[in-house]
């Protein structure tokens, strides 16, 4: 009752279109019924699947390591301008704002243990000043009261930007990327990034984190980028 009185009398901002809205949220009605919706996506890659529910072809001949993906939007406009800003000046509002967003999704399961952000190198920590993965996980676990864990996973060499890459070429860069301290042996870990493209990324940390002994790996994304 009160948080809603304050957002009428202290309206916020659209991040999208700059429209005063009185929602607990700085994004208005509109431009969230725009927002493109990842719809029955597969359970283990959250990409697209010929049954609603059901496991991908890909996911059945090889599955990733990790046991679960889930990613509520697709990576495309609007989405895309709400993930951009979260890579440029602080990236504080567009976190808290998508955090909301995927904060029923990323819940539907049983908390984790522990959250993970994806780590950057220290040559992109310090050229962007913040981890945007981190920001997002932060957001993403205070509602819960979820542990995140921003040390245990490090990046241990730099790589070439993913964007540039094929997905064959995505995984040979990655491997031996990351290193995991054994704090997190035996917990339930969900590992957090902004967008899941090939899933690259998220394989060759849950491959890390098994090799330390964690019991269970999860990916919490928020876009996975459709196929082509």
């Amino acid at each position: 009752m009160m948080a809603s009185l304050f957002w009428r009398l202290m309206p916020g901002v659209c991040v999208l279109c700059r429209s005063r809205t009185d929602r607990p949220l700085d994004l208005c009605a509109a431009c969230e019924s725009d927002l493109p919706r990842n719809i029955d996506p597969c359970p283990r890659c959250a990409g697209p699947t010929p049954v609603p529910g059901g496991v991908c072809p890909a996911c059945e001949l090889a599955p990733p390591p990790y046991e679960a993906a889930v990613a509520p939007f697709l990576y495309r406009q609007p989405l895309t301008r709400l993930i951009h800003g979260l890579k440029r000046g602080n990236g504080l509002l567009e976190a808290r704002v998508l955090a909301h967003l995927a904060r029923d999704p990323f819940h539907e399961a049983p908390p984790p243990d522990v959250v993970v952000p994806v780590p950057l190198t220290w040559r992109r920590r310090v050229a962007r000043g913040y981890n945007q993965a981190a920001l997002l996980a932060a957001r993403i676990a205070r509602p819960s009261g979820l542990r995140v864990d921003y040390r245990s996973v490090i990046r241990v060499r730099h790589t070439p930007p993913q964007q540039s890459l094929d997905a064959a070429a995505r995984r040979r860069s990655l491997r031996g990327a990351f290193r995991c301290a054994e704090t997190l042996a035996g917990a339930d870990v969900a590992v957090v990034d902004d967008v899941l493209t090939t899933g690259a990324t998220a394989a060759e940390i849950a491959r890390t984190l098994l090799a330390a002994e964690v019991r269970t790996v999860r990916v919490w994304a928020i876009a996975r980028t459709p196929p082509t």
